[in-house]
């Protein structure tokens, strides 16, 4: 197989997969005030104090996994 051809491949592959992952965690289900935002260089998660609640909350120290 040529290998910028094997290239392309992998670089489809890897690219459909990091937008099911970014999918699914759009998609999760966060605490009241917390949402998550698409960016460049993924998702990111938007909330006032959000520093502070990731330290209380299991669900945002979770957020990924």
């Amino acid at each position: 197989m040529n290998t910028e051809r094997l290239m392309a491949k992998a670089e489809s592959l890897g690219a459909a997969r990091v937008q099911q992952v970014s999918d699914r965690l759009i998609a999760a289900d966060l605490p009241q005030g917390v949402r998550a935002e698409r960016s460049e260089d993924g998702v990111t998660l938007v909330a006032k104090n959000l520093r502070r609640r990731m330290l209380d909350d299991a669900i945002l120290r979770s957020f990924g996994r």
